[in-house]
């Protein structure tokens, strides 16, 4: 079994500081087990926070907005839940698997969800969903249990190709 792994982003909204989350991957699976939920762990200042978390309510209904049919995109999310006023948990839940895929395009689905950080399509979705602004610039930190860890720059337009349009300090 692999070991888990952790990824930090620590402010990834336009002008807000105070906003950041992390994924935590479990250690992997039995072979052949389906794979596990991921849960991102969302902390920030309680002002801040609640209009987020009523972005976030849109992202288990995510096929309203994006063709979740397309390559890359057989994923969910469970519902947000508030652990307190300043922390949310939601977790990733894998579809690569879904009825009407050939056996390729699902090991594609499956590959494609276990390649990419968990933090490219929370983030993607911030934006695709619940039309947020990101920060010019993404941090993500990756680390694998054991290593050290990866540090990234990643600018918004390699994760979207248009950023949101609501800027979450003003909501």
């Amino acid at each position: 079994m692999a070991n888990a792994m952790a990824i930090t982003v620590p402010n990834p909204f336009l002008g807000v500081d105070t906003v950041g989350f992390s994924v935590r991957y479990p250690d992997e699976s039995e072979p052949g087990a389906p794979p596990a939920d991921v849960p991102i762990i969302i902390e920030g200042d309680a002002e801040r926070m609640r209009p987020l978390a009523g972005r976030l309510r849109l992202f288990p209904r995510r096929e309203w907005f994006v063709d979740c049919d397309q390559m890359g995109e057989a994923y969910t999310w469970t519902d947000p839940i508030a652990l307190t006023d300043e922390v949310l948990v939601i977790a990733f839940r894998d579809r690569s698997g879904g009825p009407g895929l050939t056996l390729l395009d699902a090991w594609r689905n499956q590959l494609l969800n276990r390649l990419v950080p968990l933090a490219f399509p929370f983030l993607r979705d911030c934006v695709r969903i619940g039309q947020l602004r990101l920060s010019a610039e993404i941090e993500v930190a990756i680390q694998p249990e054991g290593q050290p860890a990866l540090a990234l720059r990643v600018p918004w337009r390699d994760i979207v190709p248009v950023n949101g349009s609501l800027v979450l300090s003003e909501l």
